[in-house]
């Protein structure tokens, strides 16, 4: 059962089970859909389902809590993949979390030309599911290169794919290598562990060796994404002296998604209180820089680190921006939770 977006990792997907010659069907794309397919699954123990949680809250599609909520923990959870192949990105520490809440997986992508990547993990844990034997490499290979994609919407990644040969969080972890990554300072202030988006575009130029132009329609690919951001979320990607930082982050992959909400939203976390800015009410809610604060005395992280693990909380839907306006932001800004998964303290 599918609920994905139609973009071409769906495609890929579709054709991949096919080769396996699993039938794969749609999920009605309503709420009622969704929760009536979660809570048969134990009367259907030959049916896996995929859902895309890029956009979790949407109306349609559930986010991680509900699902969480719908589905006993039990061997159920291992039918389960979550995707996000329409937005966002996906660490290791992220992967690490989704599975110990007892999940198969949580994957960024399905590519035709990446075969032994995300599309070989679903495709080899939906074989364990069913008691199949794994899809030999070329008959996938064979399945995925002569899809027709004509109808399909493109995404940052597919651009991300065309222009360099790279998943999306692969060429971020190689900017993040290679690049001078560092405090810069611009109007007596420091900006802490940035670099110079002119400086990256004749970088990523002479690594692929793509015009200028196309090197900054793939760092603007990694902003949407959320794996690039300017230092104050005042610009998009652009080949000028502007500042920006990469959500990558070792020391922040050692953390689980888990780990940091417990921190944040322990009794001794972030402070919760009623607030107000320009006459309007935000009820129970905390600001941005104090829970990065709190992340930095608790785990002995810099503050990069720490905004890397609240911006991970903000893709899975746990947190949001009180009107919604803003991505998750190490300044002023108030935030709630928006939901408590079962094993989040754990």
């Amino acid at each position: 059962m599918l609920d994905l977006p139609p973009v071409a990792g769906r495609s890929v997907l579709r054709a991949g089970l096919s080769a396996l010659r699993v039938l794969p069907r749609d999920i009605a794309a309503d709420r009622n859909g969704h929760e009536n397919v979660l809570r048969r699954l134990a009367d259907h123990p030959h049916t896996v389902v995929f859902i895309d949680i890029s956009h979790g809250g949407m109306a349609t599609r559930p986010t991680l809590i509900e699902i969480d909520a719908a589905l006993p923990r039990d061997a159920i959870r291992q039918r389960v993949f979550l995707t996000r192949l329409e937005g966002g990105h996906v660490s290791a520490a992220d992967r690490r979390w989704v599975q110990m809440l007892g999940f198969a997986d949580l994957l960024p992508e399905f590519d035709a030309g990446d075969c032994e990547g995300s599309l070989r993990s679903a495709l080899d844990g939906v074989a364990r599911v069913l008691d199949m034997m794994p899809l030999a490499p070329a008959k996938l290979a064979r399945h995925v290169r002569v899809l027709k994609q004509k109808r399909e919407v493109g995404t940052p990644r597919a651009t991300l794919r065309a222009l360099t040969g790279k998943s999306a969080e692969d060429v971020a972890e190689l900017l993040h290598r290679s690049l001078a990554i560092q405090d810069l300072a611009y109007r007596l202030r420091t900006y802490p562990q940035c670099f110079v988006g002119s400086e990256a575009v004749a970088w990523m130029s002479r690594c692929w060796h793509r015009p200028a132009t196309e090197a900054v329609v793939v760092g603007q690919a990694l902003g949407s994404l959320g794996l690039l951001v300017h230092v104050t979320h005042d610009h998009p990607f652009l080949d000028d002296r502007l500042f920006y930082r990469l959500a990558v982050s070792e020391a922040a992959d050692r953390l689980g998604p888990g780990q940091v909400l417990a921190s944040v939203r322990a009794s001794d976390g972030v402070p919760v209180a009623d607030r107000s800015y320009l006459g309007a009410a935000y009820p129970r809610c905390w600001i941005g820089a104090e829970a990065v604060d709190l992340l930095v005395a608790r785990h002995a992280l810099a503050r990069h680190d720490a905004w890397v693990l609240l911006h991970r909380l903000m893709q899975f839907g746990l947190i949001e921006h009180v009107t919604h306006e803003r991505p998750f932001i190490d300044g002023a800004f108030y935030y709630r939770f928006t939901g408590l998964p079962a094993d989040g303290k754990s």
